[in-house]
């Protein structure tokens, strides 16, 4: 494999759910931002990771000297080195870790990750300051999105080729998976024509109806590895049930977690990673499943 080989795919836009949005410049009374676009560095490693895994590295130097952190990153990709410097802002986040990563992102850019962020252009648009984040997500133009966001349907497709990448599994489970993304694509692009009816509980063997936000994997992984660490030392069944929960589906409780949305993946993850007491909120959901998991709030369970 040559870095040629793979320079299409290193470059291809990032899903809209990653890319996100900070102020390079705020109005007088902090009420609009000037925004520009901007990834994290997980999501340059897990592109490197998706497109050539074990034939990368990164290193860091640091330089000394300065008023605030500054590294110089070295990336190394399939034999291929492109260096640059990170710098970290001021306050909580300038530390040597946050000018580490600035400095991946950079290094990366020299391979294509991210470049065409550049292209963007800014944009105005209002801000909550208290939130630090804007009222609203800007809408990504179609040339920066990735080819699946671009047609009714394409995620669902697109989940369902990369379970075919390696042939079909011979694990059942997996099997259903591949299934249930491809009928929630051709439910996506053609619509059946028949009016919702109530859900029914499954019968052993049936196959139950997938989202048509089918929750990512690594929305999935990042539940579990929570949930089955230290911290939370969840079994299974255990996990199912509690992100069930967190997720508000106790009307449906879940028979695996691929039958969850990704928003409703990302608002049980939110909640996890946002608990400072997972004692207190797991307490709550033992004593009553049927409640609302917002109220651990007002336990003080999530910070």
């Amino acid at each position: 494999m040559k870095l040629s080989d793979v320079q299409k795919r290193l470059a291809a836009p990032f899903p809209a759910h990653l890319v996100g949005w900070k102020p390079q410049a705020l109005t007088k009374d902090r009420s609009r931002a000037l925004l520009v676009a901007y990834i994290d560095a997980r999501a340059v490693m897990d592109r490197l990771d998706a497109t050539c895994p074990d034939l990368w590295e990164f290193r860091t130097r640091e330089v000394t000297g300065t008023p605030t952190p500054i590294v110089q990153g070295s990336l190394t990709v399939l034999g291929v080195t492109r260096e640059d410097y990170g710098e970290a802002g001021e306050g909580e986040a300038g530390t040597i870790k946050a000018a580490a990563s600035d400095a991946l992102k950079r290094c990366a850019v020299h391979f294509g990750i991210g470049r065409y962020l550049y292209d963007l252009p800014k944009c105005w648009a209002d801000w909550d300051d208290k939130k630090r984040e804007p009222v609203s997500t800007p809408e990504l133009p179609e040339w920066a999105r990735p080819e699946h966001e671009r047609s009714p349907g394409g995620a669902h497709i697109v989940q369902a080729m990369e379970q075919l990448r390696y042939e079909l599994p011979e694990d059942l489970d997996l099997q259903r998976e591949v299934y249930r993304c491809l009928k929630a694509a051709l439910n996506t692009v053609y619509p059946a024509a028949r009016q919702p009816v109530a859900r029914e509980p499954e019968a052993e063997g049936d196959l139950p109806t997938p989202p048509l936000d089918p929750i990512s994997k690594a929305t999935k992984s990042q539940i579990a590895a929570h949930l089955e660490g230290p911290r939370w030392g969840l079994e299974r069944d255990e996990r199912l049930a509690f992100t069930s929960w967190l997720a508000d589906r106790r009307d449906a409780p879940l028979a695996s977690s691929a039958e969850l949305t990704e928003t409703e993946g990302r608002r049980a993850l939110n909640a996890i990673e946002r608990c400072a007491k997972p004692k207190t909120l797991l307490g709550q959901w033992r004593a009553d499943p049927a409640g609302l998991p917002g109220e651990a709030e007002a336990l003080g369970a999530v910070g």
